[in-house]
């Protein structure tokens, strides 16, 4: 598995996963006016009140209850209100440091086997991309570990964001820019920091493939896993099943936090940075030349005191018929946003009583969002 010193992939059979299963894709509903959302009655309804640090939430195919991750490197199945360790991987994970963005920052499960799928960042100062088989019983198999992608670092922050796998069951992968080249990594054609990325995780191996349609695999110059360019934190992103756009909420450098919505069409888009902070020019760097017309954000807002977007999800649950094509994000400080018809124009804060350091939302096989926080617990949207 390369310089981190992680365990080698176990040569005895991988215990078996669950027959997985598609969720059906609803048929797209069109954003509400922001009228509609102002006048939503919500509540949010506490599952859990811990484990601390979690910073991602997720679904096996085919087993209704969540897993969380933590920052510092272990996997958790919730029972009711209880959660379950299923993984200890701390010894491989970075150490936690007080207001530092290192560590295990993603999970997800992978729809075409079953397995679940971590990021995280090393103790070589790698990014990881691993994945596990799950048994039966719900725990992952840590001697089943295969590699399938590694990054390394340059820098402290701006590491791993998220992790999801589209409908062709290709996993879309959120890289920062590694925060040690003043922005200039984001546009650098050869590396894959800053840069929303699109591989085929091998299903009988470690390692991948690349989808031949991705914008660059025909041009030498550039990683053929590269999707697009010019992030710079792009902490959290989602797809919108129904209509492939990819939503990306990404942290800003000294003014502005941004949310992107990019469609299918737009493979190989340039968002800018770091010439742009959304539409501020800002020119960080200049190594790279940035193109002028550079994708800018459908929604921006100033920060304060060290304020971070987290990107969320175009709401497509049953339970909320309000909120319905509504697309959902918040401040890592709250509050929560919903962005109706009009895009910026459309967006409202929703009246959810929550704590703060909210560091991701989840996206149930129902559709339903959750909210996970760092120091307060799991929390669950629902009708007031």
């Amino acid at each position: 598995m390369g310089p981190t010193g992680s365990p080698a992939p176990s040569t005895s059979a991988p215990p078996t996963s669950p027959v997985p299963t598609a969720r059906p894709t609803p048929s797209p509903v069109a954003p509400p006016p922001a009228a509609q959302l102002a006048k939503l009655k919500l509540t949010a309804t506490k599952v859990a009140d811990g484990p601390e640090l979690l910073t991602s939430i997720a679904w096996r195919p085919g087993d209704p209850k969540p897993y969380v991750a933590d920052q510092e490197g272990r996997v958790f199945r919730l029972d009711g209100s209880k959660p379950v360790r299923v993984l200890d991987w701390t010894s491989q994970v970075v150490d936690w440091v007080q207001d530092s963005e290192r560590g295990l920052m993603a999970m997800t499960f992978d729809p075409a086997d079953g397995r679940m799928v971590l990021g995280y960042r090393d103790n070589a100062n790698f990014t990881r991309i691993v994945s596990f088989a799950v048994g039966a019983d719900g725990v992952p198999d840590p001697g089943s570990v295969r590699e399938i992608l590694n990054a390394r670092q340059p820098g402290l922050g701006h590491n791993i964001g998220q992790l999801a796998f589209d409908s062709d069951n290709n996993l879309w992968i959120s890289m920062g820019d590694g925060g040690a080249s003043r922005g200039a990594d984001a546009q650098d054609p050869t590396k894959l920091l800053g840069k929303m990325l699109r591989i085929t995780p091998n299903r009988n191996d470690k390692g991948y493939t690349v989808p031949r349609d991705n914008p660059f695999v025909d041009d030498p110059k550039v990683r053929d896993e590269i999707w697009a360019v010019g992030l710079r934190n792009p902490f959290r992103f989602s797809i919108d099943h129904p209509t492939g756009d990819i939503w990306i909420g990404s942290v800003g450098q000294d003014t502005y936090e941004t949310v992107y919505r990019l469609k299918r069409t737009q493979a190989g888009a340039n968002l800018g940075w770091p010439r742009w902070e959304g539409t501020n020019e800002l020119n960080f760097s200049r190594k790279f030349k940035v193109p002028d017309n550079a994708v800018k954000p459908i929604h921006q807002y100033k920060h304060k005191g060290g304020a971070a977007v987290i990107g969320g999800y175009v709401y497509r649950g049953s339970a909320i018929p309000g909120l319905a094509g509504a697309y959902l994000f918040m401040n890592f400080y709250r509050p929560v946003w919903a962005m109706g018809k009009g895009g910026t124009k459309g967006v409202v804060a929703l009246d959810l009583k929550l704590p703060s350091h909210l560091t991701s939302f989840g996206e149930d096989p129902d559709g339903e969002l959750w909210i996970i926080t760092l120091r307060d617990g799991i929390y669950k949207i629902v009708p007031a």
